[in-house]
């Protein structure tokens, strides 16, 4: 969105009715509310601005209840540090992060490896060289290296 990465911030909201937020320059806030379904903000990211029918139920405002929002402990959730440094570097960063997540989380689902040990893949495949203008190839390539980074654990 060409934010600069200071103006972009998380919070944690377990009920994951909110998937996002805008606060615009008048101090308003826009938000989109949806089922706890992954499908409808990453269908509307990868259509937009075209929206698409969605399987998913409707959300039912008056069943949400009350909607809660915390802080983010980095000391407890290290992998947020790890994404906030990932976009600080940019270029395949991002993708080193992500595909290194992805393959630790699925090991620890399987029970090959602790909970722990999912920032650790994370922090390793942070370390990779980064290419700042990366073709399709390069991403390829790095969460190929980010993926065998977290098989190895």
């Amino acid at each position: 969105y060409g934010l600069p990465l200071e103006q972009v911030t998380a919070i944690i909201h377990r009920q994951s009715v909110i998937h996002s937020l805008v606060e615009f320059v008048d101090g308003a806030v826009m938000a989109q509310l949806g089922v706890p379904d992954m499908r409808i903000p990453i269908g509307l990211a990868m259509t937009y601005p075209t929206r698409l029918h969605n399987p998913a139920p409707a959300l039912d405002l008056l069943a949400c209840g009350n909607l809660n929002f915390a802080e983010i402990d980095e000391a407890a959730f290290p992998c947020f540090a790890l994404a906030k440094q990932a976009a600080r570097i940019g270029g395949t960063a991002c993708a080193a992060m992500n595909a290194a997540n992805e393959a630790a989380v699925a090991r620890y689902l399987r029970d090959e490896i602790g909970f722990y040990d999912i920032p650790a893949a994370v922090e390793r495949a942070l370390a990779l060289p980064v290419m700042q203008n990366p073709t399709l190839d390069d991403i390829l390539a790095i969460d190929a290296e980010a993926r065998r980074i977290a098989a190895a654990l």
